[in-house]
């Protein structure tokens, strides 16, 4: 299930890679990129080996390297698709817009259909301020892939930023409404899944309107479908504190 928290990559990312691991994964990963080092160095053309360094890098969040190691890849092969997302969500988490917005749209010209790279480009330009670009690819999204509950949370994370909560809520139901289908087949649902982000973005919503008992059965729902309820201990205090 891919992940992704909505407040600047969410979608981000995301999002996408699994941080904060253990100190024993930390080792672990630690040894996979000296062996891919090691690689590398009897192999040192081979793009493969320079992409599976650079996600590594993006695990251990040693961003500078990951960055170096994508200007690599992309000097020997420029229209590698995915070493210009990863270098664009880099360079986003690195808060260089400018150069993130450039990755995003050159990946978008050879591959315009590329949601990802799509949902980056929105994330920076709301990051950026730019947020009539934002709205534009926010909208483009959901025109583009209707049925992906991650465009209806995209463009309502922006809605959110701009505090039009009504329609941000309406599209953060959409989400909920696509996910839920998937949520039914794969129970219990845990603290990382998309459907647990969705309903969470709804309970804040609710909040800001004013609507506590809708609000309470977002998290009540979570709790129902196997998040654990301590998880959600700060939701429901938040409740009690209004």
């Amino acid at each position: 299930m891919r992940k992704l928290r909505f407040a600047i990559c969410i979608l981000l990312t995301q999002l996408l890679f699994a941080m904060g691991a253990s100190a024993q994964t930390q080792r672990e990963l630690r040894d996979s990129l000296s062996m891919i080092n090691g690689l590398i160095k009897q192999h040192p053309t081979a793009v493969k080996l320079y992409l599976r360094k650079a996600a590594l890098n993006i695990e251990l969040e040693e961003w500078q390297y990951a960055l170096e190691t994508y200007d690599k890849i992309l000097e020997m092969m420029p229209g590698n698709l995915t070493a210009l997302y990863y270098r664009g969500f880099v360079y986003q988490h690195l808060k260089r817009y400018g150069k993130a917005r450039k990755d995003y749209e050159l990946l978008l010209k050879l591959e315009p259909l590329h949601e990802h790279a799509l949902m980056g480009l929105v994330m920076t330009n709301l990051a950026d301020g730019r947020i009539t670009a934002a709205f534009d690819g926010a909208n483009r999204l959901v025109e583009l892939f209707p049925d992906n509950a991650q465009s209806y949370a995209v463009r309502a994370d922006v809605e959110k930023r701009q505090k039009m909560f009504e329609p941000a809520l309406d599209d953060i139901k959409r989400a909920i409404e696509i996910e839920d289908v998937e949520v039914q087949k794969r129970y219990p649902i845990t603290v990382d899944d998309d459907i647990t982000a969705y309903q969470l973005s709804a309970f804040e919503l609710y909040m800001q309107m004013k609507n506590f008992r809708a609000a309470r059965a977002c998290v009540d729902y979570l709790v129902k479908n196997g998040v654990p309820r301590a998880y959600l201990n700060d939701y429901y205090k938040k409740m009690e504190r209004r």
